[in-house]
């Protein structure tokens, strides 16, 4: 009985004792769906609808990056292009729950052919890698 009854004294004051009045918690400030352009050497890069595009002096898109994150589920699909505009490289890292899915790295002629493939594919992942690529936007502001 004398166990129970210590506790229940020592914290019969802080029950009774009132918190004050806390102020609200402030909002978050509304999300902006065009960011402002981060500048980096001669490249800059911005946000356009859900794609990140890092563009040149030129205003040609060097990178296109794009994917989707969800908690067991990530995809990160960087693509490159050179000088010309025309598609260079690829990479894509694919992440499940359960690992690694794939992890390649994809090289194009000038043609828009696929010339060699290097990184991991985990078993029965066959997804051919010109099915992750997305289109540049044309008219881009960045």
């Amino acid at each position: 009985m004398k166990r129970l009854l210590l506790p229940l004294l020592c914290l019969a004051p802080l029950a009774a004792a009132q918190a004050p009045h806390l102020p609200p918690v402030p909002g978050l400030p509304a999300r902006t769906v065009t960011a402002r352009p981060v500048v980096v050497g001669d490249l800059r890069t911005c946000t356009v609808e859900d794609l990140r595009l890092t563009v040149d002096r030129g205003g040609r898109v060097r990178f296109l990056t794009h994917g989707h994150r969800f908690p067991d589920n990530t995809l990160v699909v960087r693509q490159s292009y050179d000088r010309a505009g025309r598609l260079a490289g690829v990479r894509v890292e694919w992440n499940g729950f359960a690992g690694r899915l794939l992890d390649v790295r994809g090289v194009f002629d000038a043609r828009g052919r696929l010339v060699r493939e290097t990184g991991e594919r985990r078993a029965g992942v066959t997804t051919p890698l010109r099915s992750f690529l997305q289109p540049v936007p044309r008219n881009a502001k960045c």
